[in-house]
């Protein structure tokens, strides 16, 4: 497990993340990542497991990303504009799955305290703008490694760099990672 600090101007130490009740009746927040992999459910259920002890709130966000649209005017206007929307359609359906596969591999008893949301959107932009106000950003890190996850374009990695609060990389189970 890789634990990174957020922006070197944060005056928060590691010690203060996770204290749960941080004055004034505010509970932490856990924002993780789901993207449909076995990196993502071992993702949420490690920040379930980490907020259960601290009285945490955790919000589990999977992001629909919109498909780009290529193609002349005339094409735009036609069949193609009305594919786009379809494919739209199925990629938010496919990452409500993803939440609920997500959320099922986490012990009953702890269900009830995961919110769900599902953007569309840049996966990215929209984890680091619900981390911006969050403690705790936590993905799951499938093991691609620096080059592999430059070529792949590693959201987590993406997020490394930009994120300003603590983020947790949970590594992907063993047979993920092969």
């Amino acid at each position: 497990m890789t634990v990174t600090r957020g922006q070197a101007d944060d005056a928060t130490p590691y010690g203060d993340a996770g204290r749960g009740d941080q004055g004034g009746g505010r509970r932490e927040r856990v924002v993780v990542g789901v993207d449909g992999t076995a990196a993502g459910v071992t993702a949420l259920r490690w920040a379930v497991d980490y907020a259960r002890g601290r009285g945490a709130r955790v919000l589990a966000v999977a992001v629909s990303e919109p498909t780009p649209v290529v193609g002349s005017g005339a094409e735009i206007a036609g069949g193609l504009a009305a594919q786009s929307m379809l494919d739209d359609e199925q990629f938010t359906a496919a990452a409500e799955a993803w939440l609920t596969e997500a959320i099922t591999a986490v012990p009953a008893a702890e269900r009830q305290s995961v919110e769900r949301r599902v953007t569309r959107g840049d996966a990215v932009t929209v984890l680091l703008e619900e981390a911006g106000e969050a403690d705790l950003l936590v993905l799951g890190n499938h093991g691609h490694g620096v080059i592999g996850g430059a070529l792949t374009g590693s959201v987590a990695q993406r997020c490394v760099h930009h994120v300003t609060c603590p983020l947790v990389l949970v590594p992907a189970p063993r047979d993920e990672t092969a």
